[in-house]
């Protein structure tokens, strides 16, 4: 009977209720099944947010990223990396790659990442550093760029 909660779930999803008010729910109907208070039950929710609040901050810069991107932030990149004749893509993911490994020394393995930096700078700037120098670039050879983008950002 304490697996309630994965019925009201599985229910919820199907029904489209938000999310956040079915598992809500979910943990409230286990945790009153088992016969734990309700003081005990918030205070595991408490628990529970606080050990991953990271997350919510990871969430909440999503949409920022989504507005920066919205208003031309790959565009200017693009352009102002274009500008540094000396920039090319190789110097570009190599100074990034310094930056990373040396906050990741610093024990700051947050800053960075593939949503927050990497598609919206890191891989433009690239982009931006071998247009400058090639002109057009075929999709093959943006593509692997952006790769190349990504696997630097993995520390």
């Amino acid at each position: 009977m304490v697996l309630i909660g994965v019925l009201i779930v599985i229910i919820g999803f199907i029904v489209r209720i938000n999310p956040l008010l079915v598992v809500t729910a979910a943990g409230l109907a286990t945790g009153l099944l088992a016969h734990q208070s309700l003081y005990d039950i918030i205070e595991q929710f408490g628990t529970a947010f606080t050990t991953n609040r990271y997350m919510a901050v990871f969430i909440a810069t999503l949409p920022v990223i989504g507005i920066l991107e919205r208003f031309g932030l790959r565009e200017q990149a693009e352009s102002v990396v274009a500008k540094i004749k000396a920039a090319t893509t190789g110097r570009i993911l190599t100074a990034y790659l310094i930056i990373r490994e040396a906050a990741a020394a610093a024990g700051l393995t947050s800053i960075g990442g593939h949503a927050q930096m990497v598609r919206p700078l890191v891989a433009p700037m690239a982009e931006g550093a071998a247009e400058a120098k090639y002109g057009k670039l075929p999709d093959h050879v943006r593509d692997d760029i952006r790769a190349h983008s990504a696997a630097v950002d993995n520390i």
